[in-house]
């Protein structure tokens, strides 16, 4: 079944992308806007002026048009932007001219806050020029700095790595100005290669509109490299002996227990293209702590991985577009340092020691990781305790034609015990030229995985068709999950389905009345299981979702569903679903406030049938930016459920206190609260960045739970560290 339908879709797609696809992969289509970088040996200094003559001597790289919210239309302010570099770096110097600079939006200042709801400056860079892998650094007017890389065209920016790079940015009488220095022991780029991928983006966030160098159009995401411009004359570039050493110590207290420990880190080229990373010791006191869900299904939940060391070269892992769902994932480096409890908790694992491989060399991209995982005893543990593992994952891509890929993976190891080991193969098909300008892609895969503690072998598979373009959005995806398929070192929250979905969004810009682009939507889910027999369908429609000019956000929704429960399941304390079928209609009201604003209301509300009862969720948010300093937000949940066998409520709070010192000094704050568990959380996270690459952290997490005969909080766990890591570059 999986192999005749795949092999059905690959015919049909994928010859309608080969015709639609450049011929020579290597060229990028169309007229690329061309920018120089001029070379030069005098002292830059960042201070965001541009006051240095070797600026002036620069020349500007060209207009930017705009691609939000008249397509390649003249843009409502001037954008000049330049380009230097010297033996060591790469200067980007961008003038956002604004005739009334007053009302410039500039309210984050964190390291990789989210600047979307800023106005913002976005470089893009190919070093490689394969036209789909690259890196992207952001700026805002105050300073603060984003950054990430690109994996295969990705349409959305994700930042999971830190590079070491630094900015300064103010606002003038003109506008603002930006000044980016990108060190280029901080890329990876081929030796000789004088010509990189570029493109700049800016957001004019109080008018909604975005303005771009190369490709200004609403069907083009910016990570679409692609469809970059060029960026010539770097030549002589150097990237030193590319090894990066970095050693940290880290110490703290749990419940009065005391610890120090300490570890390094070292990163080295192996190549221009390809970078070792060795781990020893590895700590992740500074990790953010999960944010609370609420689970009123039968499935487990997911929750985003959030360590460093696992993000950094993540994109290179992601089997045929996978990394972007929840319904299988062959490979979920958050399996590997965290176990499940019986509590269904995660328990913490020590990671004694590991080493990461990714990049590219010639037309492949490879990522291997391999990790050692010491022991831990815990009477949360299935058996009591874990014992030593070594968890691996590899995966390696060949690029095809421009935006096109064929790879495979193997992982191997159980985080618990036990031999497991997954193979797969994917392959990826994908044009930006489909009738002259539109997206198309075709992504399929066939997994198979081998599981020694059950003694059974599983297989997955499936497609996705994609058409994600501005007035039309349509996507058909299909998959079959195996009754037996159990990927140790993966995430798949429900095995042994057949599950169809199909989105279609329509997306009209009327161009009158305030509104800026609507949004129809239908997107029908049918699961049945390997025999064909209906489990649960649900079709999601949006009649009305609109987006003004203002940037606020209207939606209502009509949202009809089905399941059948072969088994009664617990939905909470005592209160038990029987088998059976059930047919209900949910209704769902939301309204956003524009993001620009010093104040932001998020709100939902749905209601309607629930298993055989009703169920009520209102969800409401409020975030306040008096300032570039301060951030303060609070958002709840409230579930209210009527079943006919019994009433019960669940609710999460979520409050958060930010205050942003610099660009490089802050200090986090998160408090949770949920009744199911009955513990308030505390988070406290002090960051001092040195200077890029070296940093020190101060966490405090303290915990209390609440006393179910009274409305008591007595203390539940207790921890502060403190850590400093240091980065030599060689």
């Amino acid at each position: 079944m999986i192999r005749s339908a795949c092999a059905l879709l690959l015919v049909v797609t994928s010859g309608l992308i080969v015709r639609a696809a450049p011929q020579e992969p290597g060229r990028p289509q169309g007229d690329s806007p061309v920018a120089i970088a001029l070379r030069t040996t005098e002292a830059i200094r960042l201070d965001g002026r541009l006051d240095e003559p070797a600026w002036q001597r620069a020349p500007p790289i060209g207009v930017l048009r705009q691609r939000e919210p008249v397509e390649n239309n003249e843009p409502s302010e001037d954008t000049v932007v330049r380009v230097l570099y010297n033996d060591d770096a790469l200067y980007i110097g961008v003038v956002s001219h604004d005739r009334s600079p007053r009302e410039i939006v500039s309210t984050q200042l964190t390291r990789d806050a989210n600047l979307e709801v800023d106005d913002r400056i976005t470089v893009i860079l190919d070093p490689f020029f394969d036209h789909r892998n690259g890196f992207f650094f952001q700026v805002n007017p105050a300073g603060a700095r984003a950054d990430g890389q690109v994996s295969n065209n990705s349409e959305t920016l994700s930042s999971d790595w830190d590079g070491i790079w630094n900015a300064a940015a103010r606002i003038s009488e003109e506008g603002w100005i930006a000044e980016i220095e990108i060190p280029f022991k901080t890329l990876r780029f081929k030796p000789g290669q004088s010509v990189w991928g570029f493109n700049v983006e800016r957001q004019i966030k109080r008018r909604q509109e975005t303005d771009r160098w190369a490709a200004p159009r609403q069907n083009i995401w910016i990570g679409n490299l692609a469809e970059a411009g060029r960026l010539e004359g770097l030549d002589g570039l150097r990237q030193g002996l590319g090894l990066d050493v970095r050693p940290y110590v880290s110490g703290g207290a749990e419940n009065s227990d005391g610890t120090f420990t300490g570890g390094i880190d070292i990163f080295k080229n192996v190549t221009s293209n390809l970078n070792a990373a060795v781990t020893v010791n590895t700590d992740f006191a500074e990790t953010e702590a999960d944010i609370r869900q609420v689970n009123l299904t039968r499935f487990p939940l997911f929750f985003p991985e959030k360590r460093t060391f696992f993000l950094e070269g993540a994109g290179v892992f992601d089997v045929a577009g996978l990394a972007n769902t929840t319904d299988i994932r062959p490979f979920f480096s958050r399996r590997i340092g965290l176990v499940e409890s019986t509590t269904d908790d995660n328990l913490t694992v020590p990671l004694r020691a590991g080493v990461k491989l990714t990049g590219r060399q010639s037309d492949y991209n490879i990522g291997v990781l391999d990790v050692e995982t010491g022991a831990r005893s815990d009477v949360g543990l299935p058996e009591g305790m874990v014992t030593r593992q070594n968890l691996m994952a590899a995966r390696v891509s060949r690029n095809i034609l421009q935006q096109s890929w064929i790879g495979g993976i193997v992982t191997h190891g159980n985080p618990t015990g036990g031999g497991n080991t997954l193979i797969g193969a994917d392959a990826r098909f994908a044009t930006s030229t489909f009738r002259g300008n539109k997206n198309l892609s075709l992504a399929m895969y066939v997994l198979g995985t081998d599981d020694q503690v059950s003694k059974t072998r599983g297989t997955a598979g499936g497609f996705t068709i994609d058409y994600p373009n501005d007035r039309w959005d349509l996507a058909l995806s299909w998959k079959q999950i195996g009754e037996n398929f159990q990927p140790a070192l993966g995430f798949v929250p429900r095995v042994g389905i057949r599950k169809t979905d199909l989105n279609m969004a329509f997306q009209p810009r009327p161009e009158g009345w305030g509104i800026r682009q609507f949004f129809f939507e239908f997107r029908p889910t049918y699961v049945s299981n390997l025999e064909n027999r209906l489990e649960n369908w649900r079709v999601f429609t949006a009649p009305f979702n609109t987006r003004t000019e203002s940037g606020e956000h209207l939606e209502w929704n009509y949202i009809p569903e089905f399941e059948h429960l072969d088994e009664p399941f617990e939905i909470a304390t005592g209160i038990i679903v029987p088998a059976g079928s059930y047919q209900w209609t949910r209704f769902r009201a939301e309204a956003n406030t524009a993001t620009k604003r010093a104040w932001v209301v998020d709100a939902a509300l749905w209601w309607g049938g629930f298993y055989g009862g009703t169920r009520r969720q209102l969800e409401f948010g409020v975030t306040l930016k008096p300032n570039t300093h301060v951030a303060l937000s609070a958002r709840t949940e409230r579930n209210d459920v009527v079943l006919p066998q019994g009433t019960f409520y669940t609710q999460v709070i979520t409050a958060r206190a930010d205050y942003n010192f610099t660009a490089d000094v802050s200090w986090a704050n998160l408090v949770q609260y949920d009744n199911e568990s009955r513990i308030a959380g505390l988070q406290s996270r002090f960051r001092w960045i040195l200077q890029p690459g070296n940093d020190l952290f101060l966490v405090l997490n303290r915990g209390w739970v609440r006393a179910l005969d009274d409305n008591r909080f007595e203390p539940s766990f207790d921890r502060g560290s403190a850590k400093v890591q240091y980065t030599f570059r060689f």
